[in-house]
């Protein structure tokens, strides 16, 4: 796989590109506008001397003045120039090429050099001036560029027409002309060099700088990945610093959101870590609490297979045997409950009726308990909620067994129904309100030390395992989840004694509150 330029180069050919299209731009229309200006000059003088040699051709001398009449009382017949009268007169400058012609054919001229020495003119120079004489009715023609080789090189050159027929063709060097634009050209070429060199240095440094606190971002996600990710506790210690954030919008919006995502990645793995490490305990947990009653099943199983046991202590032991298979059954049971629960499956929809509900759980537990007082206050409507009622009756009956396992005899155990609207404590995504059950003893309480974890699974009151009441530890865990798969809460309440306090959300408005039926229970 090719390899990516990297964006400084690219900045910095872009920058020098740029410079170097400016550069050749403005040197381009710097040399053209001096190249017309010095023509324009050229072809000004050239005017002037086109005038001058049509005058000595039309006969009035080298010093008379176009348009004006001799002094001379008596005109005289014209007369014929002389070659020093045509190259060489007075006002032209060396190099300046005159070439009269009468019918068409050269007659005279040539040109003087710097050093002055006269020089005439070749064939082929001839033949070049001869075809600049002006057409037809016109006088005179512009003045154009030509290459009369040699040793002269580029002449800018016109013609004219005297009135009596005379053709002069006039031509000044362009030797001026093509050294000051050589050398602006040259001039405008190493500046433009040095410009772009300059260019692409400025913007090498500019993008090294602009650059820098984007590549300690990348130097910064780089770290990261070479983090093992895939077990234990893992701290993403490496963040983009404040000053690279805030050096350039850019830079800033991919700093921050590079330290978003690492932040997102480090609360997810905290999470993971802190997932494994609570399955870990609840495999152990759930290992040990399995590992007691089989332990318990095969001692008495070896008991009853001994030769010498009796037929009563045969059926004492498989009486024994039932009882722990009912209780690893009863856990393999809640152990189910909650990874159904974990894997949040559809719950079912129905309208529960808390008031029915509650007063017949509460009528139960009376049954189990007698030595407690129950009491269950209910208001008079219905307090519809929409989910499964065996599981929310599985709630109710593990806080009305925690009341009567763990408080002593004479305990009062308060049941509680109220219906709480929006903005009163409320579920916030409950719109139409909540219904809060409270289940409270006044018994001597949970010690402080699990308050924190009462929830958790395989969470006891005490610190031995002993089961001598038949729990597991999954009753609370059990609630919690059930309660919060129907968008509720459970929370523990404050002393004395013990309160658990169940939200849940109303039913819409589209239930039908003769679902329910009054419900009287004498205390």
């Amino acid at each position: 796989m090719r390899r990516p330029r990297s964006l400084r180069l690219q900045v910095v050919l872009i920058a020098s590109a740029l410079v170097a299209a400016v550069s050749i731009v403005v040197g381009v229309v710097a040399v053209l506008s001096l190249h017309d200006y010095m023509l324009s000059q050229v072809d000004a003088r050239l005017n002037g001397a086109a005038a001058r040699g049509a005058d000595i051709a039309g006969g009035r001398g080298p010093g008379s003045t176009p348009g004006t009449t001799s002094p001379t009382p008596a005109p005289t017949p014209p007369t014929r120039p002389s070659r020093n009268d045509v190259v060489g007169a007075p006002g032209q400058s060396a190099g300046t090429i005159t070439a009269i012609f009468r019918d068409g054919a050269f007659e005279i001229g040539g040109w003087i050099a710097s050093d002055g020495v006269r020089h005439d003119l070749t064939a082929v120079q001839k033949k070049l001036l001869a075809a600049r004489l002006p057409s037809g009715s016109a006088d005179r023609t512009a003045p154009v560029t030509l290459d009369l080789g040699g040793a002269l090189g580029d002449y800018r050159v016109a013609g004219r027409t005297t009135r009596s027929g005379v053709g002069v063709v006039t031509a000044l060097p362009l030797d001026s002309v093509t050294a000051v634009t050589g050398r602006l050209t040259l001039v405008v070429a190493l500046v433009g060099l040095a410009c772009i060199v300059l260019a692409i240095a400025a913007a090498a440094v500019a993008m090294g700088r602009a650059l820098r606190p984007l590549r300690r971002v990348a130097h910064t996600a780089t770290a990261v990945t070479s983090v093992p990710l895939d077990r234990g506790e893992v701290r993403l210690a490496g963040r983009v610093d404040a000053r690279d954030i805030a050096s350039t919008a850019e830079v800033g919006q991919v700093g921050t959101a590079l330290n978003d995502m690492l932040d997102h990645v480090e609360s997810a793995l905290a999470q993971r870590e802190a997932s494994e490490s609570t399955m870990r305990r609840f495999v152990a947990d759930a290992s040990h609490e399995l590992r007691t009653p089989l332990a318990t099943i095969r001692a008495y199983a070896q008991l009853s297979d001994r030769a010498d046991a009796e037929e009563p202590e045969i059926r004492g032991n498989a009486a024994l045997i039932d009882v722990e298979g009912v209780r690893m059954g009863a856990l393999i049971d809640q152990l189910l409950l909650l990874a159904r629960l974990d894997a949040l499956p559809a719950l079912a929809q129905d309208e529960v009726d808390l008031r029915l509900l509650l007063a017949e759980a509460v009528l139960a537990a009376r049954l189990a308990g007698p030595d407690h007082v129950w009491i269950l206050e209910l208001g008079e409507d219905a307090a519809l909620v929409r989910g499964d009622a065996g599981d929310l009756r599985r709630v109710v009956d593990n806080l009305l067994g925690n009341a009567r396992v763990h408080t002593p005899e004479g305990t009062t155990v308060r049941v509680r129904l109220d219906e709480v609207r929006t903005g009163e404590g409320a579920i916030p995504e409950s719109a139409e309100g909540s219904v809060r059950l409270t289940v409270a003893d006044d018994g001597p309480g949970l010690p402080e030390a699990v308050r924190d974890t009462v929830f958790e699974r395989f969470a006891r009151g005490e610190t031995s395992r002993s089961r001598e009441g038949g729990g597991t530890g999954l009753g609370m865990a059990i609630a919690r989840a059930v309660v919060e798969a129907h968008g509720g809460t459970i929370t523990l309440g404050q002393w004395p004694g013990t309160t658990f306090v169940v939200t849940l959300p109303i039913a819409g408005p589209d239930a039908d509150p003769d679902a329910s039926r009054r419900i009287t229970l004498e205390g």
